[in-house]
């Protein structure tokens, strides 16, 4: 059924009236946002050709069937559709292209790198192209490659800050410090001085609340760049950068003072003992101090001692707050008074302690409750290491007491879980088996022969047998393969077959392999589980969903791509 609602929109995005072709991409959204949703190859390879395709001529920036059709397609990674991304790559619309690059990186194949590299090489030297510096990051050597034939772009004003953020990327790599440092380090100080200037203009009146109040979205922009280049300057530095550092840790911003202090510290150059101390205990600056200095295994030099828990606490219910959705337009969350009220030790779903802060804080005038947390108590009694569940409902806190405010906690945790346990994150039930298929096919064919050619008396009842038995074998598969399913069950691996069910929780296990026939599932004893067939699942959407569940774990299981 979803295939012809599909081919129904492809249809559709050629229309010459705009208001179809919106109605198409609503109903695309509509289905790319349906869990569990399952498409044949088929309809997807046609898919990706029409977005190659020629379209009706664009009325405003929505009006993309190409990049609406390749977003949808890039949900099911599988083989077939990556062949299909690089073989139409070409015709793409360039935000299309985009969306491409990032589900071809995931493949991790080096012959499809190789491929991208030249392809991301001639967008950047012929269109305005947003480089997917994030997905990049991981693969330093194809960010070389691509630095190595565009770094004459860093002069250029839609490439400049991309082109820096993977200069950031590859030195931090340690694939190559210092690359081209003859050719960068002069335009980095040229650059970096003419957004100082521009910084400069805020710095007099710098106050946090200004920041998340008033100045919000382009102070933030500039507040990035100079920390950009900041960052940079510890692997292109010269005696004019050292006075920039200088200046920079002078600065009122805690962010921008921060950065240049960590690379002051990293470079074994001067710093004030009292700039380290007032950076630690700036609210909006006291975690990245010490995750910063923890990075560089200068963990030793946080000033703040004794306490440090409830002082991060702090901080990171103050960011949890300072990044909450705007719900309502005009609404401007920015807490003041932060304070530490009690604590909670439980346990997290797997069994692990953790600690929980009870915290107040003011805003507009009111007072409201806020819990920062859990921090991992298998790590110390003072650990800054967390299992973040930081939040707050802008609950006020005079109207509950301590102790309601803690059942209100746990009232909430065991909702959550509850809901949690219960949702079924992933589902796949078995497809029909070839014999199946080959019956029903046999049966269809021989009727569509027998129509053109003149039905005989022989053949009714042959064909009446051939599809009576092609539609008892169909219908035999479908019926037992509605008790056959493979989930992801809250923390579970679930397999159904009947009145038979196998499970595993994720955190017990240790890899998942697949044959030709079978997916297999070990335990952390490294025996099998249990096994399924290979065709009760897309094995590409399962690998997907298995990594988003696994990826929150600290020994994490092996999962066979």
């Amino acid at each position: 059924m979803i295939e012809l609602k599909l081919r129904s929109i492809l249809k559709q995005v050629k229309s010459e009236s705009p208001q179809k072709r919106l109605e198409a991409f609503q109903q695309l959204s509509e289905y790319k946002h349906q869990e569990g949703l399952e498409v044949q190859i088929d309809v997807l390879m046609d898919m990706i050709k029409t977005a190659a395709s020629k379209f009706p001529e664009r009325v405003d920036n929505w009006d993309n069937p190409s990049f609406y059709l390749i977003d949808f397609v890039c949900d099911f990674p599988m083989p077939e559709v990556v062949e299909g991304l690089l073989k139409h790559f070409d015709g793409l619309d360039v935000q299309a292209k985009e969306r491409a690059i990032e589900t071809l990186l995931t493949t991790e194949d080096e012959e499809i790198f190789y491929v991208l590299e030249e392809k991301i090489i001639g967008l950047i030297q012929t269109e305005d192209f947003f480089i997917p510096v994030k997905d990049l990051e991981p693969y330093p050597m194809l960010i070389k490659g691509i630095l190595d034939k565009t770094l004459e772009h860093l002069n250029t004003k839609h490439y400049k800050f991309m082109l820096y953020d993977l200069l950031l990327s590859l030195n931090s790599s340690g694939l190559e410090q210092g690359y081209k440092k003859e050719v960068i380090l002069q335009t980095l100080l040229e650059d970096y001085q003419a957004e100082k200037q521009a910084y400069l203009k805020f710095d007099a009146d710098f106050t946090s609340k200004y920041v998340y109040t008033a100045w919000k979205d382009s102070y933030f922009v500039l507040r990035s760049r100079m920390r950009l280049f900041i960052s940079l300057m510890e692997y292109y530095y010269s005696t004019d950068m050292g006075a920039e550092l200088e200046q920079a840790m002078s600065f009122r911003d805690p962010f921008i003072k921060t950065e240049a202090l960590i690379i002051s510290i990293a470079k074994n150059l001067p710093y004030n003992q009292n700039t380290l101390v007032e950076v630690s205990n700036q609210i909006e600056s006291a975690e990245m101090v010490y995750w910063e200095l923890k990075e560089r295994n200068l963990e030793h030099l946080y000033p703040i001692t004794k306490e440090k828990q409830p002082h991060l606490a702090k901080s990171r219910l103050f960011s949890t707050i300072i990044n909450l959705p705007e719900e309502e337009e005009g609404v401007i969350r920015f807490p003041e008074d932060i304070q530490i009220i009690d604590k909670i030790d439980t346990e997290n779903t797997y069994g692990q302690p953790i600690r929980y802060y009870l915290l107040s804080f003011l805003h507009i005038g009111t007072r409201y409750a806020g819990w920062a947390g859990g921090y991992a108590l298998e790590d110390g009694d003072d650990t800054a290491e967390l299992w973040d569940g930081s939040y707050t409902d802008f609950v006020e806190f005079d109207k509950a007491s301590i102790e309601e405010h803690k059942a209100a906690f746990f009232k909430k945790r065991a909702e959550e879980k509850q809901e949690h346990e219960t949702s079924v994150y992933f589902e796949s039930s078995p497809r029909l088996s070839k014999g199946a298929w080959f019956f029903l096919g046999l049966a269809v064919v021989n009727w569509i022969r027998e129509a053109v050619g003149g039905f005989s008396e022989d053949s009714i009842p042959y064909l009446i047998v051939l599809t009576v038995i092609g539609g008892a074998v169909c219908l035999y598969e479908l019926t037992r393969n509605k008790k056959r399913a493979i989930q992801v069950v809250g923390r579970q691996l679930v397999m159904k077959d009947g009145s038979k069910q196998h499970e595993i929780g994720i955190h017990e296990i240790k890899k998942v392999e697949y044959n030709k026939k079978h997916v297999l599932v070990y335990d952390k004893k490294n025996e099998l589980a249990f096994k399924f067939p290979l065709r009760w699942v897309r094995y590409d959407l399962f690998y997907v969903h298995m990594m988003e569940h696994t990826d929150h774990l600290k020994d994490r299981p092996f999962i066979q791509s």
